[in-house]
């Protein structure tokens, strides 16, 4: 995949994130609300209140996240890398396989993959371990619960 193909479908899949929370965090918000005459008559009612309100306030808390990850990806160009930093893509080769993994090192990302791109954020553990690298690098990555020797074919 092109890197700005790559960076158009990662917002276009962010964008349809927060539109799906924002409807999420309305009907969190609306089992909150209990009309001026009536106050939870109970325990566990205003136990159900109070939990709607705290999960009204964690999705707050992932849109603003996503709102912040969207407004960094339309500041950032796709232009080429020469390391590993945010925005780069990477293609790694497994040194005894030759598997090859894909991951891009995007704001917001989750693991998702798009298109065989692995879309990971900075502070994810592969992209931590990869930070700074570049072309012909060897890094040592844990995958699976085992650790492999892995080799930077390509960072764009």
């Amino acid at each position: 995949m092109e890197k700005s193909e790559l960076f158009d479908a990662w917002k276009r899949r962010l964008s349809v994130l927060r539109d799906e929370l924002r409807s999420e965090q309305g009907a969190a918000r609306a089992g909150t609300r209990v009309d001026g005459s009536h106050r939870p008559a109970n325990r566990g009612e205003r136990a159900a209140v109070t939990s709607q309100g705290y999960l009204a306030h964690g999705l707050a808390q992932r849109l603003a996240a996503i709102d912040a990850a969207l407004e960094l990806l339309e500041r950032m160009a796709s232009t080429p890398r020469a390391t590993v930093v945010t925005g780069a893509q990477v293609e790694l080769e497994h040194t005894e396989t030759g598997e090859s993994l894909a991951v891009a090192v995007l704001p917001g990302g989750d693991g998702t993959d798009l298109g065989g791109v692995r879309v990971v954020s900075p502070e994810a553990p592969i992209a931590r371990a990869l930070w700074g690298r570049s072309e012909d690098d060897e890094v040592e990555l844990r995958r699976g619960g085992a650790s492999a020797s892995w080799v930077i074919a390509q960072v764009s």
